[in-house]
């Protein structure tokens, strides 16, 4: 167990170790057993951090030219859907050379964009070097020939279907993943890469990307005509995301989502967070009083406990209220992209069965 820890939220939380550690761990600890006539229950690996940890090891299956390791994926306090996988390498003699590949439960890489060229498994460049200086560091002096690694993930194929795997075009399994090697839980920053990866993805050849919030926004842009190849979920990160699509050039952007995510970038909230930003109904309530509303009725919304139950509780007979709102959206991702993309949005209330509010893609601004 990695005994490493920081605080989020107020509460001491335990550090983790990613896919790359875990791959890099079972492949040492292959190696050196492979080449000597030990076995061993733990492994000490340098993670890219630059933190030395130590990993144990699961199971060990031995032959002549080979040895298989299999390590646990241990995600800390983290709510990893990988943690607890049995994560395997299988060292192997060859004639001559380093080769690294992926097994069963690893995916490949299917579509262009992406830090693997297409074609191959998705180990990415981060463990492929720690997995290779780990073996040829481990390898006797006087032994002749190569080696060859196959990394497996038995339960990556099922796992993968849980992660943004299928959205990138990574098809059969798990990416072999891990910047730093260790995994921060509730870390923004482990989001926040699968956010830019998929940006850069499915940004590649086009001019048009389409940011939202979640499962609802996705069948949102879908059913109004967006192909989902060009639509990102982006969770709370708009700031970021707008960020990431500057810097690969898109030239247009359409963000889409609920009124109680997005109305607060209206007012310059670019996470948004309730933690970090909660003004969902401050937004609503002063568009009204801008507009001449009574106080009582603002009052009153701004009782409702939900901008979902203010929308409703307003009824019909608002609609120049959630053009004021959905008309700033747009402005403000101009002014943060200092207007060199072109920006509109799509807000909605509701779920499944959601009804637009606003849309600045229509002459309307709503849909009829």
């Amino acid at each position: 167990m990695l005994d490493l820890y920081v605080m989020s939220g107020g509460k001491k939380l335990r550090c983790g170790y990613t896919t790359g550690s875990c791959a890099t761990a079972a492949a040492k600890a292959a190696t050196i057993m492979l080449f000597n006539d030990v076995v061993l229950n733990s492994v000490d690996i340098i993670v890219p951090k630059g933190i030395e940890i130590k990993i144990p090891i699961n199971s060990i299956e031995k032959g002549e030219n080979y040895c298989l390791v299999s390590v646990i994926k241990d995600g800390g306090d983290d709510p990893d859907i990988t943690d607890g996988i049995e994560i395997y390498a299988r060292v192997e003699k060859q004639d001559s050379g380093f080769t690294l590949v992926g097994g069963e439960g690893v995916g490949v890489v299917t579509k262009e964009g992406l830090f693997i060229e297409k074609g191959l498994h998705a180990i990415n460049p981060t463990p492929r070097k720690t997995i290779q200086e780990a073996v040829m560091e481990n390898i006797p002096g006087d032994i002749e020939g190569g080696i060859k690694v196959t990394i497996s993930v038995p339960e990556g194929k099922e796992i993968a279907k849980k992660t943004f795997n299928p959205r990138l075009g990574i098809v059969g399994g798990i990416s072999i993943l891990g910047t730093s090697g260790i995994v921060k839980p509730m870390s923004e920053e482990a989001l926040k890469e699968s956010i830019r990866i998929e940006i850069n993805q499915k940004g590649r050849g086009k001019e048009r990307l389409v940011l939202t919030f979640g499962n609802i926004g996705e069948k949102c842009a879908n059913d109004n005509g967006f192909s989902e190849d060009e639509v990102v979920i982006i969770s709370n990160f708009v700031g970021f995301a707008l960020e990431c699509c500057a810097e690969i050039k898109i030239k247009e952007v359409v963000l889409i989502g609920h009124i109680g995510k997005v109305s607060k970038v209206a007012y310059g909230c670019f996470n948004t967070h309730s933690r970090v930003n909660d003004v969902r109904l401050e937004v609503i309530a002063l568009e009204l009083a801008l507009l001449g509303y009574d106080t009582n009725l603002i009052k009153k919304v701004l009782e409702q406990k939900t901008s979902e139950g203010a929308v409703k509780f307003l009824g019909e007979g608002y609609d120049e209220l959630y053009k004021n709102i959905g008309n700033k959206i747009v402005e403000r991702m101009k002014i943060y992209t200092y207007g060199e993309m072109k920006c509109d949005a799509i807000m909605y209330y509701g779920f499944s069965d959601y009804k637009i509010l606003y849309n600045s893609l229509s002459k309307l601004g709503k849909f009829d």
